[in-house]
């Protein structure tokens, strides 16, 4: 069935149940964990608007009418999730800080989404144009946020003036993506949510006694 086929099927659907509320009040919201679902599981060659629709168990005109394309679903999801991410507190002295910022990137990469994430990453290095909105909106905020922290933390004297930025950050990112993401294949999730907090202290004391802070 051709896309105008499905959409008006389902809008002669529709008009045949008669004015009054939607099917699904939800249906963005089931969209949205539809996309980012199938994404984690299949990656971006197995997301298509018709996988959403029937993932989500939404009608497809529904599906068609709000996006015209997966690449837009996929990028107002990773905003809608990102709408939920609340960065540590600026306030906080540099080490709780970084302590923070690592356990909320270990507990994203463990949870539903840690998939979705690594894809983004593999994606974005395939298909840097097609996918950079969608990897500055689940990457680089919050990086953005930390590289910030980091730089007053550097003017205000709380870390060595010899410090590096990028390097800081590539320490904490990666060791965190590698050890909760790329690693988790070898270690039940439980184990390494259990060793969640210990672990990203450890990491940050680590980095902060190699630069002698």
């Amino acid at each position: 069935m051709t896309q105008p086929q499905a959409v008006a099927d389902d809008a002669a659907q529709a008009a045949k149940r008669g004015p009054g509320r939607p099917r699904h009040a939800d249906t963005e919201d089931r969209a949205y964990r539809a996309v980012l679902d199938l994404f984690g599981q299949r990656g971006w060659a197995g997301v298509s608007l018709d996988a959403v629709a029937s993932h989500a168990g939404i009608g497809k005109s529904s599906i068609y009418l709000r996006w015209k394309d997966k690449h837009a679903l996929l990028l107002d999801a990773v905003r809608h999730l990102e709408v939920g991410h609340v960065n540590p507190a600026p306030d906080l002295g540099i080490r709780d800080y970084l302590i923070a910022h690592a356990r909320g990137r270990a507990e994203l990469m463990l949870g539903p989404h840690g998939p979705m994430i690594a894809n983004v990453v593999s994606a974005a290095v395939a298909n840097p144009a097609e996918f950079a909105e969608i990897r500055d909106e689940s990457i680089t905020h919050e990086v953005l946020a930390l590289v910030a922290r980091v730089d007053r933390a550097i003017a205000d004297g709380e870390l060595p003036p010899s410090t590096s930025t990028a390097q800081l950050v590539d320490a904490i990112e990666g060791t965190v993506y590698f050890h909760f993401l790329m690693a988790r294949a070898g270690a039940p999730r439980e184990e390494l949510a259990a060793g969640l907090e210990e672990y990203v202290t450890s990491l940050v004391d680590l980095v902060l006694r190699g630069l002698g802070a």
